[in-house]
């Protein structure tokens, strides 16, 4: 079932927009915290996500920007969007509790820093409380189109995207995802099983 994106005026309403369950866990029996979030198109901005997840005292060894966060306890969002590239090019941005932010695009294959490619740029906010952490990633709608040669997102339009929670840490390691994977490896970076999202 598509993911319903609404559009909305003020990050306040990003509240009331539809959540999302980061609820498919598998290729390990340990780990499995609980993980959700929501998801708007922010007027005169872009795309904006919201992500929490349920853990005390989430690993966060790594501050700096484009760092291997995925070792730490760390939220993620990749989203694919029908421009000239196909549906095989698609944004990951990997985010830990200390708001350290990795941003690439690319494909499966070969993936760039969007740092070492274009001036745009996400930003990623994060918070900690005594029970759960979050983030907020704001994704400017300038960076969408000029990667992947396309409009606007208008109310119709629809692209892909997956959600997941994931730490590689040996003994925290799991690996959650809102559309389920058939691998029998852990990857996150397999587009096709991106769920389809619809702008309303």
């Amino acid at each position: 079932m598509a993911y319903n994106v609404h559009r909305i005026g003020d990050l306040g309403q990003l509240g009331e927009c539809e959540p999302f369950f980061i609820d498919h866990y598998q290729w390990t029996k340990g780990e499995k915290p609980k993980a959700y979030g929501k998801m708007g198109l922010l007027e005169n901005y872009g795309l904006v996500v919201s992500m929490t997840a349920v853990e005390r005292n989430p690993l966060r060894t790594y501050t700096e920007e484009n760092t291997p966060v995925y070792k730490d306890s760390a939220l993620e969002a990749f989203l694919s969007f029908p421009g000239v590239l196909g549906n095989q090019s698609y944004l990951n941005f990997e985010m830990n509790a200390n708001g350290a932010l990795l941003s690439a695009f690319g494909t499966t294959k070969e993936r760039v820093f969007l740092r070492d490619f274009t001036r745009l740029q996400a930003v990623c906010e994060a918070k900690i409380e005594e029970n759960t952490w979050e983030i907020l990633l704001k994704i400017p709608m300038e960076l969408i189109c000029s990667l992947f040669q396309i409009e606007p997102l208008q109310r119709g339009d629809s692209f892909t995207c997956n959600f997941y929670k994931i730490c590689e840490t040996p003994e925290y390691e799991h690996y959650g995802s809102f559309a389920p994977i058939i691998s029998e490896r852990p990857n996150f970076h397999l587009p096709e099983f991106f769920e389809t999202a619809v702008i309303v």
